[in-house]
């Protein structure tokens, strides 16, 4: 009698095992599960700055991030942070460029934004042809993009 009562036991889970592991209707291949493959992009609010000695400034940059695989059956993770790490370099001699925010914490498929600030300071040389300032961002996923924009400090 125990020993019928075992057989009995390991059929019947068995075919409870078995019934998990087939679903109705099957996966679709590729199977449609969260994945970490972000990738984004950097715009910002202007191209040209021209400002005189001085004075303060800015730009915003933005930071828009997008799943590469959206439009295939495999989404986006939406309980993902993105992290993107921002640095900024080209700023000209005698004026100071600084990022609000040099780490992005983004939800997918959103944006996020760093205002880049721009100091000039009394005696720097003016010119008329625009510096080139770049803002570079770094994922956790080693993705890198940049934006440029020209920065004139001139009697304008």
């Amino acid at each position: 009698m125990t020993f019928l009562s075992l057989t009995l036991a390991l059929v019947a889970g068995g075919l409870v095992t078995n019934a998990y592991a087939y679903q109705s209707p099957p996966w679709p291949f590729p199977p449609t599960f969260p994945v970490n493959n972000f990738d984004f992009s950097l715009t910002a609010s202007a191209t040209l700055v021209q400002m005189q000695q001085g004075q303060t400034g800015g730009v915003t940059i933005w930071v828009d991030l997008y799943c590469p695989n959206s439009t295939t059956n495999i989404r986006c993770d939406s309980t993902q942070l993105q992290t993107v790490y921002l640095s900024v370099s080209g700023c000209p001699g005698g004026a100071l460029c600084t990022l609000d925010r040099q780490q992005l914490e983004i939800p997918p498929v959103t944006e996020g934004a760093s205002d880049l600030i721009i100091h000039t300071f009394f005696g720097i040389s003016s010119s008329s042809s625009p510096t080139l300032v770049t803002v570079t961002g770094v994922d956790q996923f080693g993705d890198v993009h940049s934006i440029t924009f020209g920065l004139a400090i001139c009697y304008c």
